[in-house]
């Protein structure tokens, strides 16, 4: 898991430049979330909130967390219907979250979010038009089209088992140009400038071994 923002994407810092405005008291991205946990996450939360969420375990038993998990849209935190079993809703608001809206979206079987939080009123239906939209478009420039064909995955495999791209070529019994047009499709499906940024998608996504 990296806790790092895809700042690899062009349109990123747009994005947050609008989360941070519609969430004054915080934002969080979480990117490609598998059961290793999110690709990518970004967090504007407190830091005290967000030391206590994670030592609290609190993603067990957070309702907004659960709803997006389940679910597929855009919801104030007001209007998510599961249970506050565990008063975590009611714990955020100590830290300054009183109000909010989460969206939640999957691609490519990865599931996405954004939640966005504010201390002072709820967010209008016009705001939360625009932060599906913005989030929409960002979950769909992070995703590509990760179904790389099983020539392209060899050609990487090659490369991540160190081998250069005449070794590859000889491996796969193919000429050094054809290997070439492989990796470029395969960094163009998984939206990398470079094979070594392909290698390491690929292998995070684990795709490659």
């Amino acid at each position: 898991m990296s806790r790092t923002a895809p700042s690899h994407i062009p349109s990123y810092a747009e994005h947050r430049a609008l989360y941070a405005e519609l969430g004054q008291a915080g934002f969080s991205v979480l990117l490609n979330f598998t059961r290793e946990g999110p690709e990518y996450i970004e967090s504007t939360y407190p830091d005290e909130w967000q030391e206590e969420y994670e030592s609290g375990h609190y993603h067990f038993k957070d309702p907004v967390l659960l709803w997006t998990m389940a679910k597929n849209g855009d919801k104030r935190w007001s209007e998510v219907p599961f249970p506050d079993l565990g008063r975590v809703m009611k714990k955020a608001r100590r830290h300054g979250l009183v109000f909010g809206a989460v969206f939640s979206r999957t691609v490519n079987k990865n599931k996405s979010l954004l939640s966005l939080s504010r201390d002072d009123r709820e967010l209008t239906d016009a705001e939360i038009k625009r932060a599906s939209a913005s989030f929409s478009s960002l979950v769909q420039d992070m995703g590509g089209d990760r179904n790389l064909t099983r020539k392209e995955l060899e050609a990487l495999q090659c490369l991540a088992n160190d081998m250069n791209i005449d070794a590859t070529a000889g491996e796969l019994g193919i000429s050094p140009a054809a290997v070439k047009a492989r990796l470029l499709s395969a960094r163009n499906r998984l939206q990398c400038d470079t094979n070594y940024h392909a290698i390491a998608t690929a292998l995070r996504l684990k795709l490659i071994r």
